[in-house]
């Protein structure tokens, strides 16, 4: 009669703690390593559409899509400003209200007065900023568009940022395209130096 072999309980759990152990402490490491957050973590209402979802929640996708492009060029990621933000949502405002999609609307200052005011320059000696303008039905879809274009796609990819800030509003700013579908996004990129 054959008699089958079993592992002491003991073993079988210790060689099923260590396994657990093993994949956690990965996982851990993984997680904790610079750069990889972003890549490996999806960027949640990415493909919300316009009206959907909160602004505040398509803001943070859009910064989360900037970054994983910036990660995929083994960019620094980008820290979310509030200055540069409040400035971001106002010429997003202006564009919206006005149907104006420029980079300085009528009776609006330019970008430099615009960061400015925010508060982003003060106490800096020298610093430097861009803008990307856009419109579209979801984040996913923008920073797509963006990439595409040479101007915002090297602002996405330039290695001296280090700020950002971004703007939505519901619509489009263009007669004759219907808001309900679209959202507008001003996205200012920023550095600056003590």
């Amino acid at each position: 009669m054959a008699r089958a072999w079993r592992a002491p309980a003991g073993r079988r759990a210790g060689a099923s703690t260590a396994l657990v152990l093993l994949t956690l402490g990965a996982s851990i490491l993984l997680a904790a390593s610079p750069g990889t957050t972003a890549a490996l973590a999806g960027c949640p209402h990415a493909d919300a559409r316009a009206h959907k979802t909160s602004l505040a929640k398509l803001r943070k996708a859009m910064t989360c899509l900037v970054n994983n492009k910036r990660d995929r060029h083994d960019l620094r990621e980008l820290d979310n400003n509030d200055h540069l933000a409040k400035a971001a949502r106002r010429h997003t405002n202006v564009m919206l209200r006005q149907n104006c999609f420029k980079h300085r609307c009528r009776d609006e200052p330019g970008l430099r007065k615009r960061v400015k005011q925010s508060g982003y320059t003060k106490g800096a000696r020298a610093f430097e900023f861009a803008e990307d303008l856009g419109f579209d039905r979801t984040p996913r879809r923008m920073i797509k568009r963006l990439m595409n274009s040479r101007y915002n796609r090297r602002n996405i990819l330039d290695r001296d940022w280090r700020d950002i800030g971004v703007g939505i509003g519901w619509g489009a700013p263009k007669k004759g395209r219907d808001d309900s579908k679209y959202a507008t996004y001003t996205i200012v990129f920023a550095w600056r130096r003590p």
